[in-house]
């Protein structure tokens, strides 16, 4: 099982790197298919709408409340850039074969306010949903 690290680069950020064993293609549709988010996202998630491109909005009724937000830079299957919940969120898929290296990181406008979602648990949370992650990937790769 590959590590998932959570660091504060800086006083604005929280950075979540992860290595998943698959193809960077098919790690990108995990973020960008609106038929796998409710896989991996679980709770009952249902996506609203999902209209990946610049500009696009996403909308997802969840068991927690409704998660939405808009693209603002969709480059498949390189970047993805989106606003979420409070914070903008980059995601870079880097392709080392067979494998993807993400690297997720949120920025937002205050220290406080990302100090809240660290302690809100974000490690805790990206380490459970990249696990499942993990599961759909290997559905879809065969792996």
């Amino acid at each position: 099982m590959n590590e998932t690290a959570v660091t504060t680069p800086n006083e604005l950020e929280i950075r979540v790197e992860r290595v998943f064993d698959a193809p960077r293609a098919h790690v990108f549709s995990v973020w960008t298919d609106p038929e796998l988010i409710p896989e991996w996202w679980g709770d009952g998630t249902v996506v609203e709408e999902m209209d990946v491109r610049p500009g696009g909005s996403y909308r997802f009724r969840t068991a927690h409340g409704v998660v939405e937000g808009e693209f603002r830079e969709v480059e498949p299957p390189e970047r993805l850039v989106q606003t979420f919940q409070n914070h903008l969120q980059t995601l870079e898929f880097e392709d080392l074969g067979e494998q993807t290296k993400l690297t997720q990181t949120m920025r937002f406008e205050t220290a406080e306010q990302r100090d809240t979602t660290m302690n809100y648990g974000v490690e805790e949370g990206a380490k459970s949903g990249f696990e499942r992650v993990d599961a759909v990937l290997q559905r879809i790769t065969g792996r």
